[in-house]
């Protein structure tokens, strides 16, 4: 498949253009006015049949309508609510930055849609084009599915950016790649009072404090050490007065965990920490879930099939399968709960290169040479359609 990549190499103007003009105007979570008007504005240039707003995102279908497999291809296409400081000329200025690499995403599937319309007639199936809203807030991919994108899905492909590997280096983790996501409120609710007589409070914040030393205790005492597993505390919120005692106050944090067991602990143990230690300072502990998603798990068979796909359009030095698990979670892990699913990552650029800055920091960079290559290997991984349930082909 390498005249996939050589047609993905004459398109990289037009990937350039469409991902910096994403660049430019971030958008957050559901709110995406501008970038699922360019999405389905491309989409409608390409040719694509049935493009359509699809739970807050964009979807589209290529190939035939009746017989063969079908396998979905996703991107992502919201920002962070974060100032970018990358220096890049098309930096954003609107408060909001794509520092998580889904403007390049983006890019890529509309890269390999594309490509796919281009050879639509050599498709042995269908495939399905999932522009996604609002995966950093982990709801995004619940409202596309919620909507019926996997209505008559056989399997489903996706990949993210990776800062620190090489340009178009290509990681298919076998097996468990991210971890679970768990954000949650902790809200503790006491009595309020005056400063100089705590005796007739309960002090909310001495309960919080209490509650947050005890949950630093379950990753290195109720976690298996040879399991990865983070519990963070991000936010804590009580009192507006230095001689007033408030009456409630909150933590909010998150909890990750590669393994579903160990994930089903952390949120038990959560619950009766939040109770139990917040009783013992006269205070009334309730935990609420803000976003939950599982462990995203790639299917072996369909991993390996793909990556040889991969390898196909990319050349086999590459295309990496040794396993790569992620500590970051990944709403499209609902996908996989559903179908066969693999996640990749790809390079774009090394420290040594100039790309020293990780997803997340509001100076990362990222080089767009890997962004014909995504493309291809969207598209390569389609016209393989090795993509039957567990990989068969």
């Amino acid at each position: 498949m390498r005249d996939v990549r050589e047609r993905a190499q004459e398109l990289a103007p037009q990937l350039l253009r469409l991902r910096r003009a994403l660049h430019r105007c971030p958008e957050l979570g559901f709110e995406l006015t501008q970038t699922r008007a360019l999405v389905t504005g491309e989409l409608e240039r390409i040719g694509c049949r049935d493009v359509r707003e699809c739970g807050g995102g964009v979807a589209a279908w290529l190939g035939r309508a009746e017989g063969g497999r079908t396998l979905l291809l996703r991107a992502d296409m919201d920002a962070l609510p974060m100032a970018e400081e990358s220096g890049e000329p098309f930096a954003s200025v609107n408060g909001a930055a794509h520092a998580c690499g889904h403007d390049l995403h983006t890019a890529m599937l509309l890269g390999a849609a594309r490509l796919l319309k281009e050879r639509e007639g050599e498709l042995p199936g269908r495939v399905v084009l999932m522009f996604q809203a609002a995966e950093e807030t982990a709801s995004g991919a619940k409202a596309m599915i919620d909507a019926g994108i996997l209505d008559g899905v056989d399997a489903a492909f996706a990949l993210h950016t990776a800062p620190g590997q090489a340009v178009g280096e290509m990681n298919f983790t076998h097996g468990p790649k991210t971890a679970s996501f768990d954000r949650f409120a902790l809200h503790i609710e006491g009595r309020g009072g005056h400063g100089a007589a705590p005796h007739q409070a309960a002090d909310p914040i001495n309960g919080a404090v209490h509650l947050y030393l005890a949950l630093q205790e379950l990753i290195a005492h109720e976690c298996p050490p040879d399991e990865t597993a983070v519990l963070t505390i991000g936010a804590f919120q009580g009192g507006t007065a230095g001689n007033v005692i408030p009456a409630s106050a909150r933590l909010e944090g998150t909890a990750r965990a590669a393994g579903r067991e160990t994930r089903a602990v952390l949120l038990k143990r959560l619950e009766e920490l939040t109770q139990g230690v917040c009783a013992c300072f006269r205070t009334q502990g309730r935990v609420e879930y803000l976003a939950q998603v599982p462990p995203l798990y790639n299917d072996p068979a369909l991993t390996a099939r793909m990556a040889a796909a991969a390898r196909a359009v990319l050349g086999a030095e590459r295309v990496d399968e040794s396993a790569r698990r992620l500590t970051a979670s990944e709403d499209f892990a609902l996908v996989a709960e559903r179908v066969p699913t693999v996640y990749a990552t790809i390079g774009t650029g090394l420290a040594e290169d100039g790309y020293p800055y990780g997803s997340h920091h509001p100076a990362v960079r990222y080089d767009e040479a890997a962004l014909p290559l995504g493309a291809a290997v969207f598209a390569g991984c389609a016209l393989d359609m090795g993509h039957g349930p567990q990989g068969a082909g």
